[in-house]
């Protein structure tokens, strides 16, 4: 069976919880990137705020963040750290309606394949925990996606500090599974060290035990790269045939 995009089922606000649910409270930030205290912080999933009489949800989220509402009513999901003084930031730690807040996570399961209780997903895993299932269809995804849209990785440099990790990334890359790569300069200084020294941060990739002098390895490996003029050069005159 081909790969399809899960349909997204919306709460049913007619029910008695959602109905009687007050409206969110909110708190105003005192001090810029200082919330305040009860503040509400978002989850991975789609998430509701009743304002006003109306379940209002936040159409555009990241974890780990307060919600703010806004002068024209809509909600702003913001990083602590970018609150400004006089924001208002919704309250409440309760996730069922019972603060005039609805965290929605079965929006993506089928009525059927839903729990009878909504919070079995919190047992025996956190927020951020993935299962078998989830690489299943996290496969099944990068292949809808090679075919129908792009791929683009945000990658840490966490992956370069493993040979297999690094074989299975160069892998993806090689098979057309990533169309453009998002990182910082710490990825491309290990896995050029990978790739020369078989070490990351002076650890080596196989074993993971650290060798002599090992913190030494990446400073000399961007040291060659200058001596070289540029990255491509270097992979040229070091005859560099593996990493991202």
């Amino acid at each position: 069976m081909a790969f399809q995009i899960p349909e997204y089922h919306h709460p049913d606000f007619t029910l008695q919880k959602f109905v009687d649910a007050p409206d969110a409270e909110w708190g105003t930030v005192e001090k810029d990137g200082v919330a305040p205290e009860y503040f509400h912080s978002t989850s991975m999933y789609p998430e509701y705020f009743k304002l006003n009489g109306t379940w209002v949800l936040a159409k555009e989220s990241r974890m780990d963040s307060s919600v703010v509402i806004c002068d024209d009513g809509h909600l702003e999901v913001v990083e602590n750290r970018n609150l400004k003084r006089g924001d208002k930031v919704i309250l409440g730690r309760s996730e069922g309606a019972e603060e005039g807040i609805y965290v929605h996570s079965t929006g993506f399961i089928d009525e059927k394949d839903q729990p009878g209780d909504k919070f079995v997903f919190r047992q025996g895993r956190s927020r951020e925990t993935s299962y078998a299932r989830d690489y299943d269809t996290l496969i099944e995804l990068l292949k809808y996606e090679k075919e129908h849209g792009n791929i683009v990785w945000v990658m840490g440099p966490a992956f370069s500090f493993d040979c297999d990790a690094r074989n299975a990334m160069q892998a993806l890359i090689e098979n057309g599974y990533a169309h453009g790569l998002m990182a910082g300069n710490a990825l491309a200084t290990h896995d050029l060290e990978g790739a020369l020294l078989h070490t990351a941060l002076g650890q080596d990739i196989y074993t993971q035990k650290s060798r002599p002098n090992g913190h030494y390895n990446h400073l000399d490996v961007l040291n060659r790269v200058r001596k070289s003029g540029s990255i491509p050069k270097f992979i040229e005159e070091y005859n560099i045939d593996n990493g991202t």
